[in-house]
């Protein structure tokens, strides 16, 4: 009874861990960027919602229905235990 070895699992096993190591830190880098570019994008909507000047409003008009889905996730991350602005059906 001995034990059988599949090498098409090991090698994909083998190949899973090398691509982890090669490009983990890597990729974990790019996800942090890409939540900093989202907090930088969210912040800027916010100032638009509030009233307060910014620079990049009329690129904001179009996408304000998808800004509210994601309104919730940044005041969380924010450190805000409830949404900042009282009018917004969030908390």
């Amino acid at each position: 009874m001995g034990a059988t070895v599949d090498w098409h699992q090991l090698r994909d096993n083998a190949r899973d861990f090398m691509q982890g190591m090669a490009y983990g830190r890597y990729e974990h880098l790019l996800r942090k960027q890409a939540m900093e570019l989202n907090d930088l994008f969210v912040t800027m909507c916010y100032l638009e919602l509030v009233g307060l000047p910014n620079p990049v409003a009329l690129h904001l008009l179009e996408i304000y229905p998808y800004f509210l889905d994601e309104f919730h996730l940044w005041h969380r991350r924010s450190g805000f235990k409830h949404s900042p602005l009282g009018e917004l059906p969030c908390c």
